[in-house]
């Protein structure tokens, strides 16, 4: 072979032998870029609140370890019987600019990721726990939540009987329905995703409940209350139904008006009809008690006129007083039709 042919072919091979060195560089920078960003704990964690920040909550569940089997949640100690109804894409927040805040090797083998981001705005974290379950051509881990990234939302709505969450309205008598027919309260408990906080509020004719937000990490237990407070309606159905009240006891042309909370003692014989008529209204002011909605005591004053004759000497004169007095009422209930039923207190 002549000399420069010789120098050719080794021209040549040092040539193709750098170009294999080069392809076996990339080949190494991209099976580890995969590496770290599909098989590796935070990868696996990032593709988990990708779905989340994708509202695709099925998806999310479907990745290994993240079902709510009972067997997961019994090992969180988590309620094995919460309802699953606020697993849903379409009530979650927008979830934006999530990242890997940490990651920790623990003892037992598993890694403990923490996740931080914002949801509509407001910033938000959570701590998954993972495990290695195998690989993939023996160089590619594969991953496993080591515990559910669940978390369960304990909702009490009080004074009313559901909550609203997006465009949902969610009835805690459905999801737990051993509660009594008359509980003034009524509570259950939901499975939900960590990183997207959910509004909760009610709003009806009577009574309405400000929004608060129902947040869960995973694996705990959170308790969150939709506290209905009394609308001006309600306030105002209430004030008409006790000024009607009094009106018929004023009606009543007795001294001592029967069933009502006001009347008169007088000693002198009374002439003709004793005639009431309301001065002030008791105003109301409902407050929640124990079993359902009441007043404290209020005040009102009604007034008398009426003609006696003095058992003393037998003149007769006009009196014309005004005779405060108390009542609260006892119970004011929401019937399913809407209407009121008003109980007054009945004085010892």
């Amino acid at each position: 072979m002549a000399v420069g042919e010789t120098r050719a072919l080794r021209r040549a091979v040092l040539l193709w032998s750098g170009l294999g060195v080069l392809l076996l560089i990339a080949l190494g920078a991209a099976i580890g870029a995969v590496q770290r960003t599909y098989y590796s704990s935070s990868g696996f964690v990032e593709a988990f609140v990708g779905n989340l920040a994708a509202h695709r909550v099925p998806e999310a569940l479907a990745m290994p370890g993240a079902a709510p089997t009972r067997a997961s949640l019994r090992a969180a100690q988590l309620p094995t019987g919460a309802s699953r109804e606020l697993l849903r894409s379409d009530i979650l927040p927008a979830i934006r600019d999530a990242r890997i805040a940490s990651e920790t090797a623990e003892k037992d083998g598993t890694r403990t990721v923490v996740v931080e981001a914002s949801a509509d705005g407001e910033p938000v974290s959570a701590t998954f726990h993972v495990r290695q379950t195998g690989s993939v051509l023996g160089v590619l881990p594969t991953w496993s939540f080591a515990s559910t990234p669940l978390g369960v939302a304990r909702i009490t709505v009080a004074h009313a009987d559901d909550f609203t969450v997006g465009r949902h309205t969610v009835s805690p008598r459905a999801a737990s329905p051993d509660q009594p027919a008359d509980a003034f309260s009524v509570s259950a408990d939901y499975l939900a995703v960590p990183l997207a906080p959910l509004e909760l509020s009610h709003t009806s004719a009577y009574v309405r409940a400000a929004p608060v937000l129902a947040r869960v990490s995973p694996g705990e237990v959170t308790e969150t209350v939709v506290d209905a407070q009394p609308t001006t309606a309600f306030t105002t159905a209430v004030q008409k139904q006790v000024d009607g009240f009094l009106d018929r006891c004023a009606e009543q042309k007795v001294l001592q008006p029967a069933g009502c909370p006001f009347g008169a003692e007088i000693d002198d014989r009374v002439q003709g009809d004793p005639v009431w008529s309301m001065v002030t209204y008791p105003v109301v002011r409902l407050v929640a008690g124990d079993t359902g909605w009441k007043t404290d005591e209020m005040v009102g004053v009604a007034h008398l006129d009426v003609t006696v004759q003095s058992l003393f000497d037998g003149t007769v004169s006009e009196r014309s007083d005004d005779h405060p007095f108390s009542m609260s009422l006892s119970s004011v209930t929401i019937r399913p039709d809407g209407s009121l039923a008003i109980v007054v207190a009945q004085e010892p």
